[in-house]
């Protein structure tokens, strides 16, 4: 685990907070199905932080050795801020070269224009110049409308850990 990137393993009740995380440069495994054991195995496995707000998980993964972190409330930018604190996380960027794809948690690479033009809409690419495909689900991505409201929502994280 990178100490200035860990991962993390997302428990079923944080699905928002694992898609966040994954804008913002952050490997983050999630699951909706997931079990508390098999959780807690794939944290010991990939060596990776349990974010739960599950108390009893909490315990159990302290127990198995595994750290862990009891998020409250459901407020996206407080959550985050709580895992900021308690792993000591620096400022948040949106860096394409780190953001990750928010279906599957895959990374995303920078793709030529040129091989796309038939699988997104006409309009995008001929507005758009620059394209990410992410490299296990294959979707792909562009600094439309959707990326301005993340960057906003970034703004608003750093503004609040001020």
């Amino acid at each position: 685990m990178n100490l200035q990137r860990p991962d993390f393993a997302v428990d079923a009740m944080l699905g928002k907070l694992a898609k966040k995380l994954r804008v913002i440069g952050y490997n983050a495994k999630y699951s909706s199905s997931i079990e508390d054991e098999k959780l807690i195995e794939l944290a010991r496995k990939e060596n990776r932080i349990v974010l739960t707000k599950d108390e009893l998980l909490t315990k159990n993964a302290e127990k198995s050795g595994i750290k862990s972190v009891l998020i409250r409330g459901n407020d996206e930018i407080e959550q985050i801020i709580q895992v900021k604190k308690a792993i000591g996380l620096s400022n948040f960027v949106m860096d394409t070269n780190f953001s990750r794809c928010v279906s599957c948690n895959g990374k995303l690479q920078l793709i030529d224009k040129s091989g796309i033009a038939n699988k997104i809409p006409k309009g995008v690419f001929e507005k758009q110049n620059q394209f990410w495909i992410c490299d296990i689900c294959k979707k792909i991505y562009w600094e439309g409308t959707h990326f301005e409201k993340l960057q906003e929502f970034v703004a608003k994280l750093n503004e609040r850990v001020k």
